[in-house]
């Protein structure tokens, strides 16, 4: 079988040549999982390709855990599998559906709304001076500050905050990159996901908390920390599973989407002219960004007992590992699947996720989306590649680390 395992197989973007392989010859895939300088060697998983069979794991929690294992591929330190387990990621039901219910809440549609106009003037004032430019580093000029400043906006917490955002989205997400680790050359396994590895992030959530309890404002950590389930308020070690959630997977997802999306419209002009010729397809061009260059690869499961997947038999206690990527070109779901066209209705794609674990902040990722694509084509009538794109060394996000592009007003 092909490797969809080391992150060297990412390094110059998604093997979808590899995913189309093994969607239509071994669709359900034993992968080994040979030792990296960042991770042990793990015992091996199962790759999911097919959209219907990633759906079927994804919303099945009664076969495929979130919790036995943590929802990484990379399996955590015994140690700390009580701590992942109390976060909301790495719940079932019923105790998900308690938690998440307490989440929803601060990502209403009326909540969202609230902080439309906040994200389309702050897009605005980013794209000002890049009008007077010929180039510039899209990741670091625009869609990075609007991705931080947006989750500082929402939580309420200071703009010159970012950096911490940024700082601990990098080092749990970015750990195969060395821009990001601090191994020192050695081949210590450190994982970020540890209460040890993130114990400013954990002290700052703690610090926050306690304000917004005291000082409560408009914004979503005053939401959390003063909302109920049960009749009781969260408690601290609660409120700091979520602040992680939010901090680090709605920090990331967005700044992986953003400059994906626009590398599809810069590979494609004809739908790029078209966006800008017909703003109100953006919509429909938000969701084909969406699936034609989702922020996520990959998400795992564990399964709960013996089963089987398109006539594959899985023990008890496998690793399954559901591929996006591969989901949303899977030509069983999607006609023509490798053509990029901002007009596509249907099949829904699985970039946020599918079933009970969907992505509670996608409404917010959406949004930003809209303002950016939105905003571009306005802007700009093309913008062309200028030079090579320099991506996040993963195997769980597409990330972008800069993207110089050129501009033309």
């Amino acid at each position: 079988m092909p490797d969809v395992y080391s992150p060297q197989v990412y390094a110059d973007g998604i093997p979808y040549d590899v995913y189309a392989e093994m969607r239509d010859e071994e669709p359900v895939s034993w992968q080994e999982e040979p030792a990296l300088p960042t991770s042990p060697e793990g015992p091996g998983f199962w790759a999911i390709m097919r959209h219907r069979d990633v759906q079927f794991v994804s919303r099945t929690p009664a076969i495929f855990s979130a919790r036995l294992g943590g929802t990484q591929l990379r399996d955590p330190d015994p140690a700390d599998l009580p701590y992942l387990r109390s976060m909301l990621l790495n719940m079932d039901p019923p105790e998900h559906n308690r938690y998440r219910k307490i989440i929803s809440r601060t990502f209403s549609p009326a909540n969202i709304a609230a902080f439309d106009a906040f994200i389309g003037d702050h897009v605005a004032k980013l794209l000002a001076p890049l009008r007077e430019r010929d180039t510039c580093d899209v990741v670091t000029e625009l869609t990075d500050e609007v991705a931080l400043s947006t989750l500082t906006h929402v939580l309420g917490v200071p703009h010159e905050d970012r950096k911490f955002f940024f700082d601990w989205a990098n080092r749990v997400i970015g750990y195969h990159d060395e821009d990001y680790n601090d191994l020192d050359g050695t081949d210590a396994v450190v994982d970020r996901r540890s209460p040890s590895e993130l114990a400013d992030m954990i002290e700052y959530a703690r610090k926050l908390a306690d304000y917004r309890r005291r000082n409560p404002g408009d914004d979503l950590i005053t939401a959390l920390v003063h909302s109920e389930s049960d009749g009781r308020s969260l408690t601290d070690a609660e409120f700091q599973n979520f602040f992680f959630l939010l901090a680090v997977a709605g920090n990331d997802t967005t700044r992986s989407a953003l400059p994906g999306a626009l590398m599809s419209l810069m590979a494609h002009p004809d739908q790029y002219a078209l966006l800008r010729a017909q703003p109100e397809l953006i919509g429909t061009a938000v969701e084909e960004c969406l699936r034609y260059a989702p922020p996520v690869i990959h998400f795992r499961r564990t399964a709960k007992v013996d089963t089987a997947l398109s006539g594959v038999q899985i023990g008890s206690g496998d690793k399954v590992v559901v591929f996006y990527p591969a989901a949303n070109r899977d030509p069983e779901a999607f006609d023509e699947p490798d053509t990029f066209t901002i007009t596509r209705t249907g099949a829904a794609h699985v970039s946020f996720g599918y079933g009970p674990h969907v992505c509670v902040a996608a409404a917010l990722a959406r949004t930003q989306m809209r303002h950016v694509l939105g905003g571009v084509t306005r802007a700009f009538s093309s913008i062309h590649d200028a030079g090579p794109p320099e991506r996040l060394l993963s195997n769980f996000v597409t990330g972008m680390k800069h993207l110089e592009i050129a501009l033309r007003v």
